[in-house]
């Protein structure tokens, strides 16, 4: 009998112990977010995705109530960065800042993608877009889009573009341009449009084929020149640089945008928190301001619109890429 009651006892406690358990894993998950949270941005320091996110990671973090840490993890243009996201606990503490390039070009040109865009990362919000730009240094001697091309056509292979790496926006438009012109122009590639800029400035590169939100401080200080952008309009804050409709070339038209994803796996609940959070950041007047000085052009597109830019970018993309000579 003793020992009958003892064993009543003891599950009475066992119970009561995987009852508070239970109560407080339900109390943990309600808090989300009650820790840090990870922004990877998959590229280097200096480039578009990290301008971008720092733009905002602040403003995300007093909104959410928590710490907002960027946490750059560059390589293989961005690939790394999102398979680790991909890859992390689902949980809403590892998200992902990052420009459509790992998204929307990666998965068509390159083989050694292992995620699904449209089914491992659930659309958050777009932030806005950054025009591509080809320049040079101020004291190029080329001071026009069409003397570069003549000169490439002259010397074939001579002259070196410098972009975030091979696959991105700006290499494609580039791309696009050598292949309409028949001319060849290399590009060697780096882990951001920052450090793509800082070759052409050591003058390493001849010119580069990068976004406005890398080049938009030596185009202000005056240290390399626009050749060409690619928006329909001119850019208001650059009028002297022509669009690349104008020179003739209406099918240049990708640019690179940013925007905020979660892995896909992640609960409900949390990615609610996520997206509420988010596009109140991307309304924020600061953050407005913050990312049209960086260079961007602020359009904030909700969780199924940022899907649908996604799933449109991919099928241009692979019409274009196999007329860019990246696929076969």
């Amino acid at each position: 009998m003793v020992i009958k009651k003892k064993k009543q006892i003891f599950i009475l406690v066992l119970s009561l112990f995987l009852f508070v358990i239970s109560i407080n894993l339900v109390y943990t998950e309600e808090k989300y977010p009650s820790r840090p949270i990870e922004l990877v941005v998959p590229f280097a320091p200096g480039g578009t995705a990290d301008v971008a996110a720092r733009t905002y990671s602040d403003v995300l973090s007093k909104n959410l109530k928590v710490t907002v840490n960027v946490v750059n993890r560059a390589g293989g243009t961005g690939i790394q960065g999102v398979t680790y996201v991909v890859r992390s606990k689902k949980d809403g503490y590892t998200i992902l800042g990052t420009t459509d390039t790992p998204l929307m070009i990666m998965p068509v040109i390159n083989k050694e993608v292992t995620y699904d865009p449209l089914k491992d990362v659930i659309p958050i919000a777009h932030l806005g877009y950054a025009p591509g730009i080809i320049a040079v240094k101020s004291d190029s001697p080329f001071k026009t889009l069409s003397q570069l091309v003549e000169y490439a056509r002259q010397n074939p292979g001579k002259l070196k573009n410098s972009s975030a790496g091979i696959g991105t926006e700006s290499f494609f438009n580039l791309q696009i341009l050598c292949n309409k012109e028949k001319i060849k122009i290399p590009t060697i590639p780096f882990k951001s449009g920052g450090e793509a800029v800082v070759s052409l400035l050591g003058g390493h590169t001849d010119l580069t084929s990068s976004s406005l939100a890398s080049l938009k401080p030596q185009l202000k200080a005056g240290t390399i020149r626009g050749l060409a952008i690619f928006t329909k309009k001119r850019h208001p804050e650059f009028p002297d640089i022509p669009t690349a409709q104008e020179l003739g070339y209406p099918e240049i038209i990708l640019n690179v945008w940013s925007g905020v994803f979660a892995p896909a796996g992640v609960p409900k609940e949390v990615l609610d928190v996520l997206i509420t959070a988010v596009e109140k950041t991307f309304k924020d007047p600061e953050v407005i301001q913050r990312a049209t000085n960086a260079g961007l052009i602020v359009e904030y597109l909700g969780p199924e619109e940022t899907r649908k830019l996604l799933e449109t970018g991919l099928n241009i993309v692979k019409k274009l890429a196999p007329e860019s000579g990246l696929v076969k």
